[in-house]
């Protein structure tokens, strides 16, 4: 196996070949144009067929197009070496391509929707040259088309990431792009951004990046057209979400208040008052929530005090108990007809814990991983604490030492190790 620094260098000597034998200018507009073309026509063909299907059945049998032929002609019209500019950061030159011209947005546009169809356009042998012009893409957009009318389209991918770069684009959008859609999708792009810690991080506090957060949301809802598109969504109403997200749902927001039934049809109101409560919204079909349930007891346990209240969307009664029944588990909460639960705690993934405390706040809302562990040994610390307390200390005293009268031998106690005996003289 070659050392680390041997393989940098071939790889790097590798990728060096690829990009010299890159004709200049082989791209074109036409052929970018053309290639999209076809993809919507491959997208127009689809849904037409979904929406004609005689029955749900068909329907189902409809594979959607997955752009995995229109990659490589896309990628043929956008990669073409143009020439070189100076390296900013150092000596050199730096290759140019045709994906840094104005007119490849759109085409930078569906790479970035369709990260799964770019990536299949590389070989195994072409990872380096994957990761080098995906990066190239990037800088692309950091240092043109930044300022283009349709760059809008490309916030909803950025703010998928959690990448602090993306959201420093998304900064530079919003700031220094004259279109006014342009700059409402950057704002609500960065107002999602801010909602993972790793990109939160770069605004300081914790406070700091909530006033950011509520900030860009209400630019993005002043900034935005009535027809203004977020992805697949109007703006408003993605930024409504958040907006309902924000006010119900973030950590210190008192808890919305739910009714749903047992199997046995008895209601119950959630959460309840004076407890700490861990909704557990699952599936039968996926196995952490179902673990989860089965080990509600011990996790009752270590954590004192907590309440847990599984609560399956998407079922009805006889579902539940059918899948009940199969995985061994006792009982749990069923989601009405309308998922009226999952739907004012807007879950999109299961499984999903939300963990109220004792004054109806929310501590914490998302997946049950390391945050909801740390979040129910906080809540609990003082319960756990106190309970330590409470138990009994056993202690274990001496035995007094036997009284020996002069002269006399003097006997073990029962189980005692015998003394050593005295070595021999010779």
């Amino acid at each position: 196996m070659l050392p680390p620094a041997c393989f940098i260098m071939q790889s790097m000597k590798k990728l060096a070949v690829f990009l010299s034998l890159i004709p200049i200018a082989t791209g074109t507009e036409e052929a970018m144009n053309q290639a999209l073309h076809t993809w919507q026509q491959q997208v127009t063909a689809y849904e037409e067929a979904v929406r004609n299907a005689p029955s749900d059945e068909l329907r189902d049998n409809i594979t959607p197009p997955d752009g995995r032929d229109i990659a490589p002609q896309l990628w043929q019209a956008l990669s073409g070496r143009t020439g070189s500019r100076k390296n900013e950061k150092g000596k050199g030159s730096i290759p140019t391509f045709e994906f840094e011209k104005s007119w490849a947005l759109p085409g930078i546009v569906w790479i970035l929707e369709h990260p799964q169809a770019f990536t299949a356009a590389f070989t195994d042998e072409e990872q380096a040259q994957l990761t080098y012009f995906g990066n190239a893409i990037v800088d692309s957009l950091v240092r043109i088309h930044f300022s283009s009318p349709g760059v809008g389209a490309i916030c909803p991918c950025i703010s998928a990431t959690s990448s602090v770069r993306e959201y420093e684009l998304l900064q530079k959008i919003y700031q220094r792009n004259r279109h006014k859609e342009a700059r409402a999708c950057a704002a609500l792009g960065m107002s999602l951004m801010l909602n993972n810690p790793m990109v939160s991080s770069v605004e300081g506090s914790e406070s700091m990046a909530r006033a950011k957060r509520l900030y860009y949301l209400k630019q993005s809802i002043l900034l935005a057209g009535k027809d203004t598109q977020f992805g697949n969504q109007p703006l408003t109403q993605v930024a409504m979400e958040q907006a309902y997200f924000l006010r119900h749902l973030s950590p210190g927001c008192v808890a919305p208040q739910l009714k749903v039934k047992d199997t046995l049809g008895i209601a119950h109101t959630l959460p309840t008052p004076g407890k700490l409560n861990l909704l557990l919204f699952w599936s039968p079909g996926e196995q952490v929530g179902t673990s989860m349930l089965r080990d509600a007891e011990k996790l009752m346990a270590q954590y004192p005090g907590l309440e847990i209240h599984p609560i399956m969307p998407h079922a009805t009664p006889e579902e539940q108990q059918q899948a009940l029944e199969s995985l061994g588990i006792e009982s749990s909460l069923c989601d009405d007809a309308d998922g009226t639960a999952a739907r004012t705690y807007r879950i999109g993934m299961l499984p999903t814990c939300v963990l109220i405390g004792k004054d109806s706040r929310i501590l914490y809302g998302g997946a049950p991983d390391m945050k909801l562990q740390s979040a129910l040994e906080e809540a609990t610390a003082a319960e756990r604490k106190a309970e330590k307390a409470a138990r009994p200390s056993v202690i274990i005293e001496e035995a007094p030492a036997p009284v020996i009268q002069p002269g006399s031998t003097p006997t073990p106690a029962p189980g005692a190790v015998p003394a050593l005996r005295e070595m021999p003289e010779f």
